[in-house]
C-alpha cells in the first residue's frame, strides 16, 4: 500500500520520521498539531513585539518630560 511520510525536525537538528497508510487519520492530525502550534507561537511572539514596542513608547515619553 501506500504510506504517506512526516520528516520532524527538532530544534537539536534531530529528524523524527512519522509513517502512516494512506488511508489513516495520523496525516491529518500531525498537519492540524503543527499548525496549532505554529499559529501559537505566532501570537506569543506579535504579543511580545507589542509588549516591548510599547515599553519603549513608555521610556521615550518618560524621557522626553524629564528636566
Amino acid at each position: 500500500g501506500k504510506y504517506i511520510y512526516f520528516p520532524i525536525v527538532t530544534k537539536d537538528r534531530k529528524e523524527i520520521d512519522f509513517r502512516c497508510p494512506d488511508q489513516s487519520c495520523w496525516n491529518a492530525s500531525i498537519t492540524m498539531a503543527l499548525i496549532d502550534f505554529q499559529n501559537k507561537r505566532a501570537i506569543q511572539d506579535f504579543k511580545s513585539r507589542q509588549e516591548m514596542e510599547q515599553a519603549a513608547g513608555a521610556q521615550e515619553r518618560r524621557l522626553a518630560r524629564a528636566p
